[in-house]
């Protein structure tokens, strides 16, 4: 018999960034990698992460939910991949039958935006640059892969998510230039998850 909690795959365009910062949470959960699996494609555009997740969940087929994490930065094929994921909710089966939810999550620009939120408001687009210039004021010697991302804005999770939830009432993730993060859908989902 299964463990009473979900399986979860999360495919992240990042090599590092994304993968590290998502495993934070499942360590401080002490949830187990056969549950939460988080990888990297070994691709770099949208399409191709929502792609590479369609074929990793249907290889194995279980899974409660699937997760393409990607950036809008200059990428050609950020909407198409929002299309994609939206035509793939619902419609996959994992092995117990059950229809899985298919989900992407985009950051505009980058995923730096989802860190920032944990300190200020973002009433406007900024060139990823700038998102990371901000985001080095509030965390000193911030690089992309840096570990320990997580710890460190942990105590503003609440507030990140209620500025990512905003951004999504005013802003539209289709423009590609306003600024959105949906990481607090996903961390909200992994850290609901606790090793029983």
């Amino acid at each position: 018999m299964r463990p009473p909690y979900p399986r979860v795959l999360i495919i992240c365009e990042g090599e590092k960034t994304e993968p590290l910062y998502l495993d934070d949470i499942r360590i401080s959960n002490r949830i187990p990698t056969t549950h939460i699996v988080i990888a990297h494609g070994g691709v770099t555009e949208p399409r191709q992460i929502v792609d590479f997740a369609e074929r990793e969940f249907k290889a194995r087929r279980t899974f409660d939910y699937v997760f393409a994490v990607f950036d809008r930065d200059q990428h050609l094929t950020y909407l198409s991949a929002l299309d994609r994921a939206v035509a793939l909710d619902g419609t996959l089966r994992n092995d117990e039958g059950k229809l899985i939810p298919f989900k992407a999550i985009p950051s505009v620009p980058c995923f730096e935006i989802w860190l920032l939120l944990h300190f200020e408001d973002v009433h406007a687009f900024w060139h990823r640059a700038e998102v990371y210039q901000r985001v080095r004021g509030y965390i000193p010697g911030y690089e992309k892969g840096s570990r320990g991302v997580y710890a460190l804005t942990e105590a503003s999770l609440a507030q990140a998510s209620q500025r990512a939830e905003r951004l999504r009432e005013r802003f539209n993730a289709r423009t590609g230039d306003d600024p959105i993060s949906d990481v607090d859908i996903l961390v909200s989902l992994l850290r609901s998850i606790r090793r029983l």
